[in-house]
């Protein structure tokens, strides 16, 4: 498969967060711009959210897979942006060995549909796994220490803080 159709593949896929996270996704995000009215610092969108969300748990380096429980869809990839960080979380993923992927980003364009099929299924489960560890890490901090989400900083924190070495 080549590249570019294995790249328009991802873009069709709605990466999936487990449903007990959507009162924080609804909290943090906003589809109605500054006119929200919410006592919170937030996101532009839930896309904006996942994307946090996943560099959150890959920053921890813990991809804790959904096993179970109803999930929500995000939008779909191409709808997410700026298309760089997209792009970023791609190459985070790529990069990771054989025994994590179980396949070789190099191998794409050698692969059958049915193998790219299942690479395909393979990035889009650790985009969730990775954004679900996120999405703990954020539900607790905010379950916790609510009234951080008033600090205009307070996703620049968390991310410094995982970050930390």
């Amino acid at each position: 498969m080549k590249y570019l159709d294995f790249n328009r593949e991802i873009e069709t896929k709605k990466p999936r967060y487990l449903s007990k996270f959507n009162t924080l996704v609804e909290a943090v995000s906003s589809t109605r711009g500054a006119a929200s009215g919410s006592d919170f610092v937030q996101f532009s969108s839930y896309y904006h959210t996942y994307m946090y969300a996943f560099m959150i748990g890959y920053h921890l380096g813990v991809c804790n897979q959904l096993l179970g429980g109803d999930t929500k869809d995000s939008a779909p990839m191409s709808y997410w942006k700026p298309a760089e960080i997209v792009d970023y979380v791609l190459m985070l993923i790529f990069s990771e060995p054989y025994e994590k992927l179980g396949f070789n980003w190099i191998d794409i364009e050698t692969m059958t549909i049915d193998e790219a099929k299942q690479a395909i299924a393979t990035v889009i489960k650790r985009i969730e796994g990775y954004a679900n560890t996120g999405f703990e890490f954020i539900q607790d901090r905010y379950n916790n220490h609510k009234e951080d989400f008033s600090d205009p900083y307070i996703f620049v924190n968390l991310l410094k803080e995982v970050t930390k070495e």
